[in-house]
């Protein structure tokens, strides 16, 4: 057809045509500079409504298009194939004639459409060039803007007429560039952006991309590059046809690309937003990321049955007692743990003191009692053999012969195989005591001493007394020498106390009375009848000591009332006896009034019997014991139970007991703030006072003087060297006696000594010793942080290891590794090493994630089995591995995803 249209076709028409396309050509470069400069859509619609005759319109389009398809067909398909490539990316700014010419429209020659005219940049005055061989739009990419190529011979390429039946709509058709088609894949960054690959090449500015034929379809690729909108009615949907209807006026030339260069504004679209090709999943079949799970940390109690299986049952103890034993498991466990160690005195003082420091368990069920009924026997077992050893090795035979005697009568199971040195004890401690009780006496008999002569005195027969009282307490009953020498002592120590409101004997004579003249007494009654029926009167009335008082006032005149004074002295003592013993002798006030003037009048009146008067002493003796004793709590509470506890042992009332165990209380909780010396006395005294009254105070007196016995050996040791040992002692002191701060310094300073010398030993000995500080009580928190920091870093090491080692539940294994050193990194901050063994820790938690990668990039290439053990090591290194550096987690995470996973 075209062969046919060249024959018709003279040269002067070729001309004609040539010269009606290159004015074409003029007015569309001239339309659109002045669209560029004024910025206004209607511009375009102006423009078009100017244009002359719809006929000439017509024709000049259908010239055009001629024009442009034969000279299109002159390009190489090289140019094509990199012209096309280069257009993909255009954009209004580097392709500012992004246009298309529409002749369909008769009316409206010129339509703008692709880009809005309102978005163009301020584009150079174009150039016109005669030299080149194709006509089009072409950029440079120099500063003088886009160049416009005319054809030197117009007659090489026939335009096709107006009615060719190829123009079909009245449409250019460009033809398929397979070229094109060629650079867009499944793999291209808009593959999974624009969905359909059949139209995700467009291209909405470069309407002189490719040549020009007339078989072009608005669904190819290059058709609709711009189509904002779904809605194929609206008269501008399909910018990319700039043929198709070129005289329609409301196909909204002022808009023509209506929001082709916002990909944003329509998400809908599939070339909204080019570029962000991650938005959708990553894996290469786009399907959505699988989950995979890693292993939970591993549970206490299968750490404990791994501890338990390798025999380490320190670990198995300690770490079952940081659970708080509410779990049953644990606590069965725990039990089976502690029958290692039936025989007390074959356990280790590192196995003693993890003992010690154990728990009870909360639970109420039968297992919980069995364990807590084992540990507290077993507790005590280890209490006996500690103070066992400390008596054999450290007080028979290095201790004073006090503090011998003490324990020896304290602890009658310590007198195997010391009877010889116990009884050197007793005879230097009774010679010692004799020589204060003597001194002191005599010395107490002087009335030219002063108060604190007194008080001194007071105190060595005290410390006498309390000698006699260790020796009678270790000697057998029939040696009797020290509890004697005692009384005797005591005796003397009451009768120099001088108690306030002692109430004397009243003068009740009713025998006489006082006359107002001389303020004298006159015998009221002076025969012998009336006095006898008066005192018979009074002693029918139980008026015991006024009989006594007035009989004695006429003894002399009348001898025979001495048989009335001695039956009043019996019922009198009689009376005293039965109201000592009741619970009104410490509590009434008019009972104790009368007792005294009942004590008075029996051992002060000389008319008494001296066998009554003496009966009376011994029996009175119990209660102004302990009547001396209720005045003396406050004031000094060491005497107080001195004479307390001798009181109640002669009357054994339940008013005796009261006040005795009320000078207990005071004696214990003031000794807290004695002196070591007057502390340990104090407690050695207790230890007897209390013991059948009140067995906590008892027991208390018992661990407080033990204590400051252990805290003396735990010195000692340390200065020997033996600081392991001389920790145990501190320990004990400490857990005995908890109140009071006897080893903090000497602990510490030994503590620390443990752990400077540490370093130097093996590992075995190293971990012995770190469980030996960790353990004991009272240690310096400072110190015992940086112990526990490392015994946790070790034993996680060692676990790691073992974990390592089992062939079964690999990956588990590695991922439970690596909660583990997390824990050690975490720990070994405050272990207090050196920069070089912190590094070491870290180095070990490097290398494990480094296996644990490298493993999973071998799997990653494998199975499906196997990309899934891959995916659990790398989720596993990106989600625990907090100490493995970002960049290796987020290169695991992505590994994660890579392989499908999430």
């Amino acid at each position: 057809m075209e062969e046919q249209q060249n024959e018709k076709m003279s040269p002067k028409a070729r001309w004609i045509i040539g010269g009606i396309v290159t004015i074409c050509l003029a007015v569309l470069i001239v339309v659109a500079i002045q669209l560029n400069k004024k910025q206004e859509p209607e511009v375009a619609t102006e423009a078009t409504q100017d244009k002359k005759e719809k006929t000439a319109d017509e024709q000049i389009g259908s010239d055009l298009e001629k024009a442009l398809s034969e000279l299109k067909k002159d390009k190489s398909s090289e140019d094509k194939k990199t012209d096309s490539k280069d257009k993909t990316t255009a954009t209004k700014s580097s392709d500012p004639f992004a246009y298309l010419f529409n002749p369909s429209k008769s009316d409206d020659p010129l339509t703008f459409l692709s880009i809005d005219p309102t978005d163009l940049p301020d584009v150079p005055e174009p150039v016109v060039s005669k030299t080149e061989d194709v006509a089009g739009v072409q950029d440079d990419k120099t500063p003088n803007g886009p160049v416009v190529t005319l054809p030197t011979d117009l007659n090489q390429t026939p335009l096709p007429d107006v009615d060719d039946p190829k123009l079909s709509g009245g449409s250019l058709d460009l033809g398929e560039d397979k070229d094109d088609d060629d650079t867009i894949s499944s793999g291209s960054p808009l593959d999974g952006i624009n969905g359909d690959p059949t139209t995700s090449d467009d291209k909405p500015t470069e309407p002189d991309d490719k040549p020009t034929t007339p078989d072009d379809k608005p669904t190819e690729p290059n058709d609709k590059p711009t189509e904002p909108d779904d809605k194929p009615t609206e008269p501008d949907d399909k910018p990319t046809e700039p043929d198709d209807k070129p005289t329609e006026p409301d196909d909204k030339p002022t808009e023509p690309d209506d929001k082709p260069t916002e990909p944003d504004d329509k998400p809908t679209e599939p070339d909204d937003k080019p570029t962000e090709p991650d938005d959708k999943p990553t894996t290469p079949d786009d399907k959505p990321l699988k989950n995979v799970s890693i292993a939970l940390q591993e549970d206490t109690y299968d750490r404990l049955v791994s501890y338990k299986e390798q025999q380490q049952v320190y670990n198995a103890l300690y770490y079952g007692n940081k659970e708080d034993l509410n779990d049953q498991k644990i606590v069965t466990l725990l039990d089976e743990m502690l029958r290692n160690y039936n025989n007390a005195s074959d356990t280790d003082i590192t196995a003693r003191q993890l003992i010690q420091s154990l728990n009870q368990s909360q639970l109420n069920d039968e297992q919980a009692r069995v364990y807590n009924a084992q540990l507290t026997k077993l507790k005590e077992e280890i209490e006996k053999v500690t103070r066992e050893e400390y008596v054999d090795v450290y007080v028979i035979k290095e201790g004073s012969s006090k503090d011998q005697l003490y324990y020896a009568g304290t602890f009658e199971d310590l007198l195997n195989g010391n009877k010889d040195e116990l009884e050197k004890a007793k005879n230097s401690e009774m010679a010692l005591a004799d020589q204060k009780a003597s001194e002191a006496a005599e010395n107490l008999k002087s009335n030219k001493l002063d108060e604190l002569q007194r008080k001194a005195n007071q105190k060595a027969l005290i410390e006498a007394i309390n000698s006699y009282q260790l020796i009678a307490n270790y000697s057998t009953e029939a040696d009797n020498e020290a509890e004697a020498k005692r009384n005797e002592a005591l005796r003397i120590l009451s009768e120099s106390v001088e108690v306030s409101d002692e109430p004397e004997i009243e003068n009740n004579d009713t025998t006489k009375v006082e006359t107002d003249d001389d303020n004298k007494t006159e015998p009221k009654i002076d025969d012998q009848k009336e006095l006898k029926k008066s005192l018979d009167q009074l002693m029918e009335d139980g008026e015991y000591i006024q009989v006594l008082q007035q009989a004695s006032a006429y003894v002399e005149q009348y001898p025979e009332l001495e048989d009335t004074i001695k039956e009043a002295s019996e019922k009198l003592l009689e009376q005293s006896i039965k109201d000592m013993k009741s619970n009104n002798a410490y509590k009434d006030e008019d009972t104790k009034k009368y007792l005294s003037q009942s004590y008075a009048a029996l051992t002060g009146l000389s008319t008494v019997p001296s066998e009554i008067s003496e009966k009376a002493q011994d029996e009175f003796y119990g209660y102004r014991l302990v009547m001396q004793a209720e005045k003396l709590i406050d004031e000094d509470p060491t005497q107080a139970v001195i004479f307390a506890h001798e009181g109640y042992k002669r009357q054994e009332t339940n008013g005796a007991k009261g006040v005795l165990q009320k000078a207990n209380t005071a004696l214990s909780e003031k000794a807290v703030g004695m002196d070591q010396e007057q502390a340990e006395r104090a407690y050695e005294i207790l230890t007897v006072t209390a013991k059948d009254v009140n067995e906590d105070i008892a027991q208390t007196a018992v661990d407080r003087k033990t204590a400051y016995g252990y805290a003396a050996t735990g010195k000692d040791l340390h200065k020997k060297g033996n600081n392991q040992e001389a920790l145990v002692y501190f320990s004990e002191a400490n857990r005995l006696y908890p109140e009071k701060d006897l080893t903090s310094t000497i602990m510490k300073e030994t503590a620390q000594a443990l752990l400077d010398e540490v370093g130097t030993e093996d590992v075995t000995e190293q971990i012995k010793i770190y469980n030996l500080l960790v353990n004991v009580k009272g240690l310096d928190e400072s110190i015992k942080t940086q112990a526990e920091s490392r015994k946790t870093v070790i034993d996680i090491l060692d676990r790691v290891n073992t974990l390592e080692k089992q062939e079964q539940n690999v990956e588990e294994n590695k991922q439970q590794g690596l909660y583990y050193l997390n824990e050690a990194v975490e720990a070994v901050d405050k272990t207090g090493w050196s920069d070089e063994e912190k590094v070491e820790i870290q180095q070990r938690y490097d290398a494990h994630v480094s296996s644990m990668l490298e493993q999973a990039q071998t799997w990653s290439t494998g199975s499906e089995e196997e990309q899934k053990k891959a995916a659990t090591y790398y989720k596993a290194v990106a989600e625990i591995g907090k100490y493995t550096g970002e960049e290796t987690r987020a290169n695991a995470k992505t590994a994660l995803t890579e392989l499908g996973y999430e």
